[in-house]
Parts: structure tokens; C-alpha cells; sequence
């Protein structure tokens, strides 16, 4: 009788065992398709981003992306602008101390105007 029962032991543990390593597998496998999804995702968010970028290459096309900038800071009242220079990099300027707060290339520029008018959407809706 204790034979038996031990037998049975053993064959729940192997069982157990068994059962433990098929989970294993497909984990990893899970693990390995969720890093394949999440290198495919950023490469559509770098073509999307690259296709909804465009390029500024004249100092008109400069003037109308810094009023636009400037345009979707005028509901939050505040003495920051946004300038440029001849090297095509845009500048936050503090109004009131007439200093420079920051300078980045006119690339991050382009990006940053849509999320700031998302945002002043999102805080200002007419409809609300």
C-alpha cells in the first residue's frame, strides 16, 4: 500500500515537473513576441513621426512655425516665447528677465507644436 501511494507521489511530482516546463516555454516564447511587437511599434511611431514632420528650410516657413508656437502659448498667460536664430535653432525666451531659457534644433520644433496644441485643446475645449 505505501508502495502504491508513493508511486503516486512520484507521479504527481513528475507530473507537476512536466507541466512547469511547458509553461516555461511558451513564456519565454510570449516574452520574445512582446519585444518583436515592441520594436515593430516604435519603428511605425518613428515613420509616422518622420512622415508627419516637415521640413523648414526658409526663414518664412521659420517665421510661421514660431507664431504658431508662440499662438498656442497665449491661453496659458505666461512670458514665454519662442524665437529662432540663423543657425535654425528655436529659443524659449523669458519675456519679463529677457533671458534664453532653452535652445533646441528646429526638428524638436516641429514635434513640439502639434503635442502643444493637443494639449491647449485638451485644457481649453470650446465645447466644455
Amino acid at each position: 500500500m505505501e508502495v502504491l501511494q508513493s508511486t503516486a507521489k512520484l507521479q504527481q511530482a513528475q507530473m507537476g515537473t512536466a507541466k512547469a516546463a511547458a509553461t516555461e516555454v511558451p513564456a519565454a516564447q510570449s516574452v520574445q513576441q512582446l519585444q518583436k511587437a515592441q520594436i515593430n511599434q516604435d519603428k511605425v511611431a518613428e515613420a509616422n513621426t518622420d512622415a508627419k514632420t516637415t521640413k523648414v528650410s526658409s526663414k518664412e516657413s521659420m517665421d510661421a512655425l514660431i507664431e504658431k508656437l508662440n499662438k498656442s502659448l497665449d491661453p496659458f498667460s505666461t512670458s514665454l516665447r519662442f524665437g529662432y536664430d540663423d543657425s535654425f535653432y528655436v529659443s524659449v525666451i523669458d519675456t519679463q528677465r529677457n533671458a534664453v531659457l532653452r535652445r533646441f534644433p528646429l526638428e524638436q520644433a516641429e514635434q513640439l507644436l502639434p503635442k502643444m496644441q493637443e494639449v491647449t485643446g485638451m485644457l481649453f475645449d470650446i465645447k466644455g
